[in-house]
């Protein structure tokens, strides 16, 4: 298509369009959630998001392989609610937290084997995140809330948010958390040491 797709567009005039949006959205559910998304305040906006977090802790809902490209997209647009519904970063952050939560009732009940699904979280969510957690002063806050995350990883997506620590976290804070996985080497046994390793030798890279 031409570059110059917009401007002939918006010579349609905004009637054309928003009933050309709106026949969309009857049909397609992705066009649904971006109008319903548009259309909302903030506030609606964050609700939802709580609200489907909520639907896909407690659904029996389970998808094949050949259904993971929409359940991705699906899962791509609770980001979105979080990015049309909030600007503080602390905020932000919390709820980007709240959806990496969602990993184990999510890979409990998805075939997730081309890896899209894991690339939301990996990839989408995490950068979500740092627009967010780059700009939140509470850092102290914000490590804790890392550490209490991957403490409880059992789907090793939560790493992403550790393998770029250094993009949000102030040396400091970084080797304090360090010595925090330190000692679960020590508390937690054998189960878990290899996790808590890789996390203290992403760490310690990062403050080369």
């Amino acid at each position: 298509m031409s570059d110059d797709r917009k401007e002939r567009l918006m010579a349609l005039g905004e009637e054309v369009l928003a009933e050309a949006l709106l026949d969309q959205a009857e049909k397609h559910s992705a066009a649904f959630y971006v109008v319903e998304r548009m259309l909302a305040t903030p506030e609606e906006n964050v609700a939802r998001f709580r609200a489907k977090v909520v639907h896909l802790t407690e659904t029996d809902r389970v998808y094949e392989w050949h259904e993971a490209s929409a359940f991705a997209a699906q899962l791509a647009g609770l980001l979105d609610d979080i990015y049309a519904g909030v600007e503080d970063p602390c905020m932000g952050t919390e709820l980007v937290f709240d959806f990496f939560s969602t990993d184990v009732a999510v890979f409990e009940r998805c075939d997730d084997s081309h890896g899209e699904v894991g690339d939301v979280y990996c990839l989408q969510a995490r950068d979500l995140f740092l627009s967010y957690a780059a700009r939140c002063d509470d850092k102290g806050q914000l490590a804790t809330q890392l550490f209490e995350l991957n403490r409880n990883d059992t789907y090793g997506v939560r790493f992403a948010l550790i393998d770029c620590a250094a993009e949000y976290l102030p040396q400091e804070i970084i080797k304090r958390l360090i010595d925090r996985f330190r000692e679960l080497l020590y508390i937690d046994g054998k189960s878990r040491q290899r996790d808590w390793q890789r996390c203290i030798d992403s760490l310690e890279e990062q403050l080369m």
